[in-house]
């Protein structure tokens, strides 16, 4: 599925880290995943996981819980949650399948309390599910389809990455957006990069202080400073993250935007067409007419396009397509 710009500056940002990234720094390559996912969801729980199917073991390497890191650890997974369900699927898990049933069967993560939404995707190598990427949040649908797409990229890229599988699988978005290649671009990239590790070892320097005042006894309030200023410093990341590509070269800026709409089958199409067509919405009965379907097909295709755009409503149709250039 096409990517909207804040998803691919996310991304693009994330690649670079990943791709600066020392051998063996693992942490850098999970904490840049999980940067590019809080930069385009409302993230409050992250992890990394790695399975061992054999012994119903999964490992988490990496945890993080509402600006703060988690200590690590190794359990047992059960036979009828989430991990189970997607080491057997090989496929992401989201919470709006199933309510998050499959999720609110297993182990509570970060501060206990049940997620409003959710998304797993696995790590997959040549052998089968060797991971998992978790995300969570405790605000109803702050992951869509997009955010599920760009962290299966993110995953297949840890595997890569960190756990040498295939290097020839990773995806390459340099290939893809060439300006990546620009000289000067890639300075401020790499700029950006830096900034954003600072952001993040001063967050962890930050909570070490919090826990070491919380021991001696310190008030309340000043614990809760502490807190609060360390998940600005991951706000401030994400925002740096989210703002990325404001200095795009030339023809990048003059070349005309991608039309939302390219992604729609021909009859989608003209179903959207006639929705935002100067003389108002038909309405399902008008549209039907004019397209000699029935009801019930003009509402499955409305509610199709409407998916795949990324919206809730009909009337957000207007704002979306006005100037993106004719519908063809």
């Amino acid at each position: 599925m096409p990517l909207s710009d804040p998803v691919v500056r996310a991304l693009r940002h994330a690649d670079q880290m990943i791709r600066e990234a020392e051998r063996g720094d693992a942490f850098g390559v999970y904490d840049a995943c999980r940067a590019a996912v809080a930069a385009i969801s409302r993230l409050d729980d992250f992890y990394i996981a790695l399975v061992q199917e054999r012994d119903r073991q999964i490992s988490y390497p990496y945890m993080f819980s509402n600006g703060r890191f988690l200590e690590t650890g190794t359990v047992t997974y059960g036979p009828r949650g989430v991990v189970a369900w997607v080491v057997a699927s090989r496929k992401p898990y989201r919470y709006r399948d199933d309510d998050g049933a499959l999720l609110n069967h297993g182990v509570r993560f970060g501060d206990g309390e049940l997620s409003a939404d959710a998304v797993v995707v696995p790590m997959v190598d040549e052998h089968g599910v060797i991971g998992l990427m978790g995300a969570l949040s405790d605000s109803p649908d702050s992951f869509s389809d997009e955010v599920v797409t760009a962290m299966a990229w993110l995953a297949g890229h840890v595997v890569d990455r960190v756990l040498a599988a295939s290097p020839s699988r990773r995806l390459d978005l340099g290939l893809v957006y060439p300006e990546l290649l620009d000289t000067g671009r890639a300075g401020t990239l790499m700029a950006v990069n830096h900034v954003a590790s600072a952001l993040t070892e001063m967050a962890s320097e930050i909570e070490g202080l919090r826990s070491v005042l919380e021991r001696s006894g310190v008030d309340g309030s000043t614990s809760e400073r502490l807190t609060a200023l360390g998940r600005r410093c991951f706000e401030v990341q994400a925002a740096l993250v989210t703002r990325l590509g404001a200095h795009a070269t030339p023809e990048v800026a003059t070349a005309p935007p991608p039309n939302p709409l390219d992604g729609l089958s021909p009859r989608e199409r003209a179903v959207v067409e006639l929705v935002v067509s100067p003389t108002g919405d038909p309405g399902n009965a008008g549209i039907a007419k004019a397209l000699g379907i029935g009801t019930p097909t003009v509402k499955s295709h409305m509610a199709s396009a409407l998916a795949k755009l990324g919206l809730r409503n009909r009337s957000e149709l207007r704002w979306l397509v006005k100037g993106s250039g004719p519908i063809e």
